[in-house]
């Protein structure tokens, strides 16, 4: 089957507008970062984030976690303090033994990061919130003893790291698609905060420290303890919060010897095939990109641009791009999607010669090899699964 084999410039927005969605997306990487130090992290553990990030986005070992694992209390990261790491350690293993899904678990330490950094407060900090999560008694958190013997008051039972973080879990599983949606959105139907957004600008981190104490969990798909580890298939949405877009033999590679230029891997599938968000966040572009204004024929490679194209913007400054569509996209700009929901079908309009899916994967607006990238979330691109 052919496919498009014209330099990225042919398949890429024009700049102008390519400029724009970069410094916007730059922004909110600068707000995440600014986070970090303003919430009291210190310079060793700020370097350790950003070092993390830029790791799992280009250089991450390929797979999905071990075939085994145990929740490891001894692991240490520099610059986090040891009850930091027992507690993190705690709300991961509450979750294990929930048979909560990774992902669960990587939206739950989010949540304890921006609450209070995983501190462990037992003296109220704001109003009556307590606890890991400052889980407010006022609002009913605490009131249902852990077992019939439980005469804790509701404040000090949200002061135990295991009971706030079951207390937790029990509502997070009862959210409607808490598995693919955004996780600022589902840690605030959890949690109900006057900030909302400022849980988004933890995913990283949180994941980082589920893959570090878990070696690796967060990086498929998997329950409980002993159970191998499986990367996402479409449908299936990793412990780091991404699927696979289509499934397919991945034809052109990124930026190979013969197309330098090339910022995509194309997927080989049939026309009409479905699309899916590989992550969820928001529609940033929904349009026709063809230097001929027409994406509802077939392209060629004489024609520049993406054709039918979506651009989703992710936390922490990522974004992804898919092309080629057959048709005028499912979704509109400004819309908040989930991971696995349908973008559009795949076609052949813009640069292209056959019907593929261009796919791009870019970190702060650059972008970085997808193969890598989807392998460190989990969700491996190309027909092999395991």
């Amino acid at each position: 089957m052919a496919v498009d084999l014209r330099p990225d410039a042919d398949e890429t927005p024009p700049p102008e507008k390519s400029r724009l969605r970069k410094f916007v997306v730059i922004g909110i990487a600068l707000a995440a970062v600014s986070a970090l130090l303003c919430l009291g992290f210190t310079p060793m553990v700020f370097n350790s984030v950003v070092q993390s990030m830029r790791d799992s986005a280009e250089n991450a070992q390929q797979g999905c976690g071990s075939l085994g694992f145990s929740v490891d209390d001894n692991v240490k990261i520099d610059g986090l303090a040891a009850d930091q790491l027992q507690n993190a350690a705690t709300v991961i293993g509450v979750g294990q033994k929930m048979k909560v899904p990774p992902r669960g678990w990587v939206i739950a330490l989010a949540t304890a990061l921006q609450e209070s950094l995983l501190h462990n407060y037992t003296v109220a900090t704001d109003h009556d919130s307590v606890g890991l999560f400052q889980q407010r008694p006022s609002s009913g958190w605490g009131n249902a003893p852990a077992n019939a013997s439980d005469t804790r008051t509701p404040a000090q039972r949200l002061t135990d790291p295991a009971y706030s973080s079951a207390k937790f879990y029990e509502k997070l599983l009862r959210t409607p698609s808490w598995n693919s949606r955004r996780l600022a959105d589902v840690a605030q139907a959890v949690q109900i905060s006057a900030f909302p957004e400022a849980y988004a600008r933890w995913e990283g981190f949180a994941t980082l420290l589920v893959n570090r104490i878990t070696k690796g969990a967060a990086n498929g798909v998997v329950a409980s303890q002993g159970d191998p580890i499986r990367c996402a298939t479409p449908g299936q949405v990793s412990g780091a919060g991404w699927t696979v877009p289509a499934l397919g033999h991945v034809g052109s590679g990124f930026r190979t010897a013969d197309r330098p230029g090339h910022a995509g891997v194309d997927i080989i599938v049939p026309r009409y095939t479905v699309i899916h968000a590989a992550s969820a966040g928001i529609v940033v572009t929904s349009t026709c990109n063809a230097s001929t204004d027409n994406c509802d024929v077939d392209g060629s490679p004489a024609v520049k641009g993406c054709g039918w194209y979506v651009e989703i913007a992710h936390t922490t400054g990522l974004t992804t791009r898919y092309c080629h569509m057959v048709e005028r996209p499912a979704v509109v700009v400004g819309q908040s999607v989930e991971a696995g929901q349908p973008l559009g079908k795949v076609g052949s309009s813009g640069n292209s010669s056959g019907p593929h899916l261009h796919f791009e994967t870019r970190v702060n607006g650059d972008a970085v090899n997808p193969i890598a990238f989807m392998s460190a979330r989990g969700a491996p691109l190309g027909e092999s699964q395991r």
